[in-house]
């Protein structure tokens, strides 16, 4: 059976981020920011959050993508500064590797 995640990749081109499995529901979501660097030691520690089905993983990336564009429209002056773009929120089949 397939797993979905949500994830966003376009923000930066040195990391990307995804919801974590300490979220626990549409009210209280954890997402991690991880550099593509990370060392292989490390990279087992990550632990995204898994869905059975793609339709309750929009519902999240619904969600996140609002939260993401009410922060933007507040601070995207800063995170402009830093070279990020508007994070673009989407919801891939999980395959067992984030750093594809």
């Amino acid at each position: 059976m397939k797993k979905y995640i949500v994830i966003e990749r376009s923000r930066s081109v040195k990391s990307f981020d995804f919801i974590n499995k300490d979220t626990k529901d549409l009210g209280d979501i954890w997402h991690t920011h991880c550099p593509y660097t990370l060392s292989e030691n490390k990279k087992g520690d990550l632990k995204p959050l898994l869905f059975e089905s793609r339709r309750d993983a929009v519902k999240f990336k619904n969600t996140i993508q609002f939260i993401s564009n009410e922060d933007w429209v507040e601070n995207g002056h800063v995170h402009k500064v830093y070279g990020d773009s508007k994070p673009k929120w989407k919801v891939e089949i999980y395959g067992g590797d984030l750093f594809k």
